[in-house]
């Protein structure tokens, strides 16, 4: 099955598309059965939420996991427009990866994917981002050859899944068990005992229920691990760091009673969802670990109507790896578990309605990341510069502060002559009208082009290192 190939943040039109042209979709859409129409308008008509009510099989990271700040469930994988019942032009959102069923398949890139000499489309900047977000080192592996693998997806996923889960403590319940020996404890099993001591031997056979680290949902993680550990990306994954490595260990450990042969019943058993009162972070992890042990056969739904997809919120995750490069700048990331109030009540001093900047300086400056390509505008009409200016001068005037950021990236092939500035940054600053005092910082971050991982990941470190450098710039 050819997959139907899309890039975030894009309109698709009769024409082609609105940023770096391509071949739209909408020619293969002509060409496809009514299926693929009608699989596109079903996404179209359905926020994710009301797909997951009727499927199920959607993972959208963070949302579905319980992390970011923002909810992503009345957001919408792609929007259509129709006339004259056929679809005119689609719009994709922030939602990259891969949705489909067993007729239709669709693939979201980040709109710095590119075409590689072999013609085919690499998403190195996903993989590289998704890299440094969840701590593994793959830049001497071969990655993002051709499409974009959903099951790697789901692999960079699980370690930092299995550390959340991990740190809530190692998951236990009770289990049924049935022993037989001489230190009964538990309910004589008659037909067993008749079978297995006659004549009599001084054992019991009994049954017995019992609180254990080896049950369904550790059996599930375990049987992940050792299907994982037999790819080179999934070893790498494994060894990213040394909790990571503990976690491993400690659920080898814990399920003694691992048979490579009993995956099928393990997968079975784990059709009940966590739902534990103190193990939240279980049942995020259940839903990865059963995804990748369904593997291809769900992927690609070839035995299966009905919709699975893995998909990644790219503005989550350029915030999140923003984070990490910022961290030599003295920006602390923060989210809903270091929120701010904004007001405090004059009567009787309650303070209340949070606010959420993304980066806050040491020195009180704020710093906010944007996903969309802020150097292409400037004048925004009033809905888009209340989420992209307004917010971010909202947050100068709460935090006392002079000094606001924008932070987004700029595609390589995007950039004309004369915009970068000698520090290879696209940089604009603007004063707050009235106030000479306050200024307002948007600075773009390169992301190189190149045909070769290895080269990208060299070319994105050096634009690391420029962003870093144009930002102390402004601060001393």
């Amino acid at each position: 099955m050819k997959p139907i190939k899309l890039i975030d943040n894009t309109l698709y039109t009769q024409e082609g598309s609105e940023v770096f042209p391509r071949s739209s979709p909408l020619g293969a859409l002509k060409k496809q059965k009514s299926e693929a129409v009608n699989f596109f308008r079903n996404l179209s008509s359905n926020t994710i939420q009301k797909l997951n009510e009727k499927e199920e099989g959607i993972l959208v990271w963070p949302n579905s996991f319980n992390e970011g700040k923002d909810d992503l469930k009345d957001m919408k994988i792609v929007e259509c427009v129709e006339r004259n019942n056929k679809i005119e032009s689609l719009r994709t959102g922030n939602l990259v990866g891969w949705i489909g069923n067993g007729k239709v398949q669709i693939e979201i890139n980040s709109r710095f994917s590119h075409n590689n000499e072999k013609k085919e489309s690499q998403d190195y900047f996903l993989y590289y981002t998704l890299s440094k977000v969840f701590h593994m080192n793959i830049v001497d592996m071969e990655v993002g050859s051709g499409s974009l693998k959903e099951l790697d997806l789901l692999i960079f996923m699980l370690p930092r899944m299995l550390q959340e889960a991990m740190r809530q403590g190692l998951y236990k319940q009770y289990v049924k068990r049935e022993y037989n020996d001489s230190n009964i404890r538990g309910t004589i099993d008659v037909n067993r005992h008749l079978r297995f001591n006659n004549p009599p031997n001084g054992r019991i056979a009994y049954r017995t229920r019992e609180f254990s680290f080896d049950n369904y949902v550790t059996q599930l993680i375990r049987h992940t691990i050792e299907h994982i550990s037999k790819q080179p990306m999934g070893r790498a994954l494994l060894c990213g760091n040394k909790e990571i490595e503990e976690c491993v260990k400690h659920i080898v450990q814990s399920t003694p009673s691992y048979q490579k042969g009993q995956r099928k019943q393990v997968m079975a058993d784990n059709r009940k969802v966590v739902s534990h009162p103190y193990f939240t972070k279980y049942k995020a992890l259940q839903q990865v670990c059963m995804a990748i042990l369904r593997g291809d056969r769900v992927s690609h739904g070839e035995q299966s109507d009905k919709v699975h997809g893995v998909l990644i919120d790219v503005a989550w995750l350029w915030e999140e790896y923003l984070a990490i490069v910022l961290e030599e700048s003295d920006f602390r990331h923060h989210t809903d578990k270091n929120a701010f109030p904004l007001f405090e009540n004059v009567e009787n001093g309650k303070l209340f309605q949070k606010v959420i900047p993304d980066y806050l300086h040491a020195n009180g400056f704020v710093a906010d990341a944007k996903y969309i390509p802020l150097h292409r505008f400037d004048h925004l009409d009033a809905e888009r510069a209340s989420a992209v200016y307004y917010k971010t001068i909202m947050y100068m005037y709460r935090f006392a502060t002079s000094k606001g950021f924008l932070f987004h990236p700029c595609h390589a092939n995007d950039i004309q002559e004369g915009e970068k500035n000698e520090n290879n940054v696209i940089r604009a600053d603007y004063m707050i009208a009235n106030d000479k005092n306050c200024c307002l910082y948007k600075l773009g971050m390169v992301i190189p082009s190149a045909n070769d991982f290895s080269d990208f990941v060299q070319d994105i470190v050096k634009s690391e290192g420029n962003y870093v450098g144009e930002i102390s710039k402004i601060l001393t």
